[in-house]
């Protein structure tokens, strides 16, 4: 087995007795429902992170993600949230899929970890 990363020294697996923790991939869900006055009750986008390293249980399939990795995470849902409703022009990108339509209600987007880079940093955008 391959070393763990650095803040994620689990062998054993954290919630089940006899698990053990291996590298592999996993996949995340971020819901969104809009909030502010205008949007009240409407849902957002959807934002689904795929091939996500992480360490997963071989036996209940728990996924360990270390720090780093879910910073990264947190600024992809970020910024393709804010691209879908400011700049749904710039949302295409290698590894992004879209369904529905920016600005409509609801929609997902399928982001891959390991192959986009979101034309992002909100300051170069606009």
């Amino acid at each position: 087995m391959a070393e763990p990363a650095a803040d994620t020294q689990t062998v054993e697996c954290p919630s089940c007795p006899s698990g053990r923790m291996e590298e592999g991939t996993t996949t995340l869900t971020f819901p969104e429902t809009l909030a502010d006055e205008e949007s009240r009750g409407r849902q957002g986008p959807i934002v689904v992170v795929t091939a996500i390293p992480a360490e997963l249980c071989d036996t209940c399939g728990e996924a360990v993600i270390d720090s780093e990795t879910v910073d990264h995470i947190n600024e992809l849902v970020k910024d393709a949230r804010y691209l879908w409703h400011r700049f749904p022009d710039r949302l295409q990108a290698e590894g992004v899929t879209v369904g529905g339509e920016p600005g409509e209600e609801g929609g997902v987007i399928r982001v891959d970890y390991d192959r986009t880079e979101l034309p992002v940093g909100r300051a170069n955008v606009g």
